[in-house]
């Protein structure tokens, strides 16, 4: 945590997005396959560069080999991303489409008012990454 001295530290840039989850797997085709059974077929496939990624609204979901990555040999650590999906009762279906796919169960779906009043749940893919499905919610609830 910060301390109140630097809270006043002004920047001289201004960021104005974060763009981008890479993943980079050991068994590559393993984690294309799982992917592709819950999302579908990729939207950018690069079988020269071993890029695969899907479309995630304003940013991409991309997947590498770990040959390229900063840890060769090894799947991702301690990484986490989130999916957010158009309705609340997208986030029960998201969930039990990653289920079914082979994901670990995490936190079944439920409405918390974490940052903000949402749905939310979470599974962990096969090789480790933990992803967050959420839907904010309107007042009220869903």
């Amino acid at each position: 945590m910060s301390n109140g001295a630097d809270q006043d530290k002004k920047l001289n840039f201004k960021i104005v997005d974060l763009n981008y989850v890479s993943l980079y797997y050991q068994d590559f085709q393993a984690a294309i396959d799982f992917y592709t059974e819950v999302l579908g077929t990729p939207e950018n496939v690069d079988e020269g560069m071993e890029i695969i990624g899907w479309r995630m609204g304003a940013t991409w979901l991309t997947l590498f080999p770990s040959k390229e990555s900063p840890h060769p040999g090894s799947n991702p650590r301690n990484a986490e991303f989130a999916i957010q999906v158009a309705t609340p009762d997208e986030v029960d279906a998201l969930y039990q489409t990653f289920i079914e796919a082979g994901a670990k169960k995490g936190w079944e779906p439920f409405d918390t008012e974490m940052y903000e009043p949402m749905r939310f749940s979470y599974v962990d893919d096969p090789f480790g990454v933990r992803i967050d499905i959420i839907c904010p919610l309107k007042s009220g609830g869903s």
